[in-house]
């Protein structure tokens, strides 16, 4: 006997899913019983979908491809209608059309794109089925070709894999997600990651990402041996150079790796150009790569280095959350306060946001706080977060605004920037607001926004390079998966934690709650939050902190709800006091 997690783990690699096991169709059964046979056996994606197969009629081609239909459980699929179809000259039916429907809970798209449909964009279904006699049993002769699930069976059926591509400056990797189907083989899932990363993504991470080969001429095959996986590319001169090869060999490393679909997992990747071996710059002719040695990890933060206001409104570091207070790097004065840290030690920034709106940048430990220009509109700002370029980014409630870091009010540059968000998924609402809250990904691309309290977004930052030059409105693209809060809760804040998730702030200080959601749409985790809780900040690697209306700091590191009120000193711990403590970002 054997224990299985059934959760969609981002980034998880060749775990065993459990499957269902299918039955074959009952002679007994009428057209609407058959159905619901099929439907349960199509989720049993082993063995080629045999059982399934039995469903159809004689001669019936049945090919169902990547994309699937996932229904809320409870709530579909179910039938909502049978039909006969009258033979001609006869009272009996020919065929006997059956209408399934449901509470859709979100579409998987032929690329494996994860969305949630809107309530204002268009409805999936209804899908029938048609049913014809065979001999004195009832079996199918048409069906849909995409698969129809529940939330459950999706989680069985489908695995989460990770395309990666670069940021605009080719610093770090951002992962694309997208979700394959267990009835895929080996090689022909690989090839299939192999020939996506050979040209731009084809969704909301278009216009913010790069691939460092861009249209390969074939790709000569995938293959897999005792765990390495040797992918032969055939490319033009022009792009047989170290200076592409180099970072695309980490985009394949970062994308293969642990890819097996139920065999041996890939840990290292060969790769063969024109049917050589290539061999990256310092490995010693070795063309086999490991992780240790790729050209560029996702961005994924480390230390451990907090902030925070004290009662006196200076802003402090703590180098752990264990260490004493330590000197002021900044003095805000007394009030309500945000603040957010430069992530980038080449930008050492802070912003403060004080709660009438205002904000202040400062270059940390010029003790120069400058006073920002006020947002569009006449609004005032509402939250602020920094990406690792030095862009600052804030909301105003009805707009999103970019700020350069370095450059001071009445300079070029210095006013705020207006930036487009733009949903072009038909999946979701054309338009979208207001905004509550922002905070950018460590890979500088990707966004988590509050909208009206209500609904996280996820997004893409484009055209950042053209801003600076031509002051054109920057945009953000959004990813058709988004999040509703559940019931009458609120989101009122929201970090990053890791490459793939956030964590986000919901409830009142009553009863607070924290949430953490898979940017891809996997399943999200409660975490019990101390009652009070104002502000949330993480970190992966290093403990979850809230702060408190109170001043109190709490927290967690294994974010299970155990939480700890942050202290100094062995002997008599003293509790340590501030407001907004957040992790660089």
């Amino acid at each position: 006997m054997q224990s299985y997690s059934v959760t969609q783990n981002p980034g998880g690699q060749s775990q065993p899913f459990p499957q269902i096991i299918p039955q074959p169709p009952d002679p007994k059964w009428n057209p609407a019983q058959l159905v619901y046979g099929f439907l349960a056996a199509s989720a049993s994606v082993g063995n080629g979908q045999k059982i399934a197969r039995e469903y159809l009629a004689p001669g019936v081609k049945w090919a169902p491809n990547f994309s699937a239909t996932v229904f809320k459980n409870g709530l579909g699929p179910v039938i909502k209608s049978t039909t006969q179809v009258p033979a001609k000259g006869s009272g009996k039916p020919a065929s006997v059309v059956v209408t399934v429907g449901g509470k859709v809970q979100a579409s998987v798209t032929q690329a494996g794109k994860y969305a949630v449909p809107s309530g204002s964009g268009p409805q999936l279904g209804p899908y029938s089925f048609t049913l014809i006699k065979v001999g004195k049993v009832w079996r199918i002769s048409q069906a849909p070709s995409e698969l129809l699930l529940t939330s459950d069976m999706f989680v069985n059926d489908y695995q989460q894999r990770n395309l990666y591509f670069f940021d605009p400056t080719f610093r770090y990797l951002v992962p694309d997600p997208v979700y394959v189907p267990l009835q895929a083989t080996p090689t022909d899932l690989m090839g299939t990651l192999v020939q996506d990363l050979t040209k731009p993504p084809g969704d909301w991470l278009s216009g913010g990402t790069r691939t460092a080969l861009l249209g390969a001429d074939a790709i000569g095959g995938v293959t897999l041996s005792a765990q390495t996986a040797t992918v032969n590319l055939a490319i033009s001169k022009a792009s047989n150079s170290d200076a592409t090869l180099v970072p695309f060999s980490s985009q394949l490393l970062w994308t293969l790796i642990g890819s097996g679909q139920g065999g041996p997992a890939v840990q290292s990747v060969e790769l063969l150009v024109n049917g050589k071996p290539w061999s990256p710059p310092g490995s010693q002719e070795n063309p086999v790569q490991h992780l240790p040695a790729a050209y560029s990890p996702p961005a994924n933060p480390r230390s451990g280095v907090f902030y925070y206001v004290d009662s006196a409104g200076n802003v402090l570091m703590q180098s752990d959350i264990q260490a004493k207070p330590s000197v002021p790097i900044a003095r805000l004065g007394k009030g309500s306060w945000q603040i957010a840290i430069s992530p980038n030690p080449q930008f050492p920034y802070l912003a403060a946001l004080r709660g009438d709106g205002t904000l202040f940048t400062e270059v940390i430990g010029s003790g120069k706080l400058v006073k920002r220009a006020g947002a569009p509109q006449g609004a005032g700002y509402t939250s602020i977060s920094w990406g690792p370029n030095g862009d600052l980014w804030a909301t105003t409630g009805t707009q999103i605004v970019t700020l350069q870091g370095n450059v001071g009010p009445g300079q070029p540059g210095g006013d705020p920037i207006p930036v487009a968000v733009e949903n072009a998924n038909s999946t979701g609402p054309s338009s979208v607001g207001p905004f509550d809250a922002i905070r950018v990904a460590p890979d500088g691309v990707r966004v988590a926004i509050v909208v009206g309290e209500t609904v996280l977004y996820f997004g893409a930052i484009a055209q950042q390079a053209a801003t600076r030059v031509t002051q054109k409105l920057v945009r953000i693209d959004l990813s058709p998966f988004y999040v509703a809060a559940p019931g009458t809760v609120m989101f009122s804040g929201v970090t990053w934690f890791g490459t793939d998730n956030v964590i986000a702030l919901l409830g009142d200080q009553k009863a607070p709650v924290l949430t953490e959601y898979p940017v891809s749409g996997g399943n999200s985790t409660s975490i019990p939050a101390p009652v009070g809780t104002t502000s949330v900040t993480a970190v992966q690697g290093h403990p979850l902190i809230v702060g408190t209306a109170k001043g109190g700091m709490s927290s967690d590191a294994a974010l299970s709800g155990a939480w700890s009120s942050i202290e100094y000193g062995s002997a008599n711990p003293t509790p340590l006091k501030g407001f907004f403590p957040v992790y660089p970002g």
